[in-house]
């Protein structure tokens, strides 16, 4: 009786062991969690005026030689920023309700979900597409996962292709030479080169229509 009563006051439980360096590597990944939280919300509430890397440490109250450390400098970090552009889109992209939309009404769905984007997150946008981080040039790899979260659009000029609503060609090069029409408008809406919302919305939908109608009645096989 003594002796069960004494274990249970006193048991002799053996701690777990402590693995030093899983418990670092989960600190730096919270760290790092952090760093790209606050860069997140600096470049969602303020822009890229309010952008640095002081405010970003500042904002997780750490150096800016630990920010360094977690990204391998600057342009660690504008990668990342770089690919959670990218991962936005494709979310924009994934969250289209297609309903009962077919062939080309999928494309003009898409066409105007990525002018959305655009106008949502201006400051992805100028990262994604323009010199938002001075001197930052995404690395190859960076480059081929941001193509993918155009793999929707691809897929469906696919799709068309094969249901006759255009001919046979490249459905990469088709959404290439769609993508390249839709930036161009919207890089110069960014900038504020049209007078009037109208007149931007206008030359989006004369772009996407021209381009369209291009790859259905092409002058010759040009995509290939």
């Amino acid at each position: 009786m003594n002796a069960t009563k004494n274990k249970l006051i006193n048991p002799k439980v053996t701690p777990d062991p402590v693995d030093f360096k899983q418990e670092q590597q989960v600190l730096r990944s919270t760290i790092r969690q952090a760093m790209l939280a606050a860069a997140n919300q600096l470049l969602s509430e303020e822009g890229l005026p309010g952008f640095t890397l002081r405010r970003v440490a500042d904002a997780v109250n750490c150096s800016t030689t630990l920010l360094y450390s977690q990204f391998g400098g600057k342009d660690g970090l504008s990668n990342e920023l770089y690919l959670e552009g990218f991962s936005r889109l494709k979310q924009e992209f994934a969250q289209q309700e297609l309903g009962d939309l077919l062939g080309m009404e999928r494309l003009w769905r898409y066409a105007n979900s990525y002018r959305a984007f655009a106008h949502h997150n201006p400051s992805y946008y100028v990262i994604m597409f323009g010199d938002g981080l001075v001197g930052f040039v995404p690395p190859p790899e960076s480059r081929q996962i941001a193509w993918e979260a155009f793999s929707v659009l691809i897929a469906h000029f696919a799709s068309c292709m094969e249901q006759g609503l255009m001919p046979a060609a490249s459905p990469n090069s088709a959404a290439r030479l769609l993508w390249a029409a839709m930036h161009g408008v919207i890089n110069l809406e960014l900038k504020g080169y049209y007078l009037t919302q109208q007149q931007a919305d206008h030359l989006y939908d004369a772009a996407v229509r021209a381009v369209l109608f291009s790859l259905q009645h092409p002058v010759e096989a040009t995509l290939k």
